[in-house]
């Protein structure tokens, strides 16, 4: 393993344990006051699909948020694992979610296929470059590839808790850095030295 695979596999456990420590009165919280700054934020007047997942273990909780964009008219998607990436998919009241695995849902295989706007993205860390860290997979900074290759004006927000703030997080040449940054206590816009895309 080498010495960042390594930073980032030690930056994970701590991030997770951090994440798991908020109190579930906190963890409410934290997902209503997103959904107000969402609610307020000028950037969804002008976008017409946004990608968000469905929260799994102890991540931030997206749809109280998700709501106030669909009060908003926008369309929604959530990722479904199609061939071991990610295939975004309309997320409709009624419509059917299946099992993913690992306590995930997704749109079924019937649902349209759509490509965001704006992408709202997990994540255990974060820094104020805008760098994230997820749980090692790839799955994001694959997707974010494949859908800036369509939709060259992408916005990708990083929902967490401050508490998953920390001082750097370790970058590979593969990793891609986020736009923005949504917590509890509002946006944050990574520094100017953030990596481009």
């Amino acid at each position: 393993m080498s010495d960042i695979a390594a930073a980032k596999a030690d930056l994970r456990r701590m991030a997770r344990a951090r994440r798991e420590a908020l109190t579930p009165g906190a963890r409410i919280e934290a997902a209503f006051a997103l959904a107000e700054h969402v609610a307020r934020d000028t950037l969804f007047e002008t976008v017409d699909v946004v990608g968000a997942y469905l929260p799994i273990g102890s991540e931030i909780d997206p749809r109280p948020a998700m709501m106030a964009l669909a009060d908003r008219r926008l369309r929604l998607a959530a990722p479904a694992i199609v061939n071991g990436d990610l295939e975004f998919r309309e997320l409709l009241r009624d419509g059917e979610l299946v099992a993913q695995g690992h306590g995930t849902v997704a749109p079924g295989a019937a649902a349209r296929v759509l490509a965001p706007d704006v992408l709202l993205v997990p994540l255990l860390a974060f820094d104020r470059r805008g760098a994230r860290i997820g749980y090692g997979r790839g799955f994001y900074d694959r997707a974010i590839a494949r859908l800036l290759a369509v939709k060259p004006g992408l916005v990708t927000i990083g929902l967490a808790f401050d508490a998953q703030e920390v001082a750097e997080v370790p970058v590979e040449p593969h990793d891609r850095f986020l736009d923005r940054i949504l917590t509890e206590s509002g946006v944050r816009v990574p520094s100017a030295t953030a990596s481009p895309r």
